[in-house]
């Protein structure tokens, strides 16, 4: 990860420290992955609306 600017969410899915904590959790990569794909169609068709 360059240190010098915002980690992506793959890079961020790919931390150690992130994979441990997510273990533990329960929770897999490809959960986030869609929870952020669902955020993202969300705040897409809520900018949609406003423009029209």
């Amino acid at each position: 990860m360059d240190r010098s600017t915002t980690p992506t969410l793959s890079e961020l899915l790919e931390d150690p420290i992130v994979i441990a904590v997510m273990a533990r959790d329960g929770i897999s990569r490809d959960a986030i992955q869609q929870m952020f794909e669902r955020l993202r169609d969300s705040r897409r068709v809520q900018e949609e609306r406003m423009a029209a």
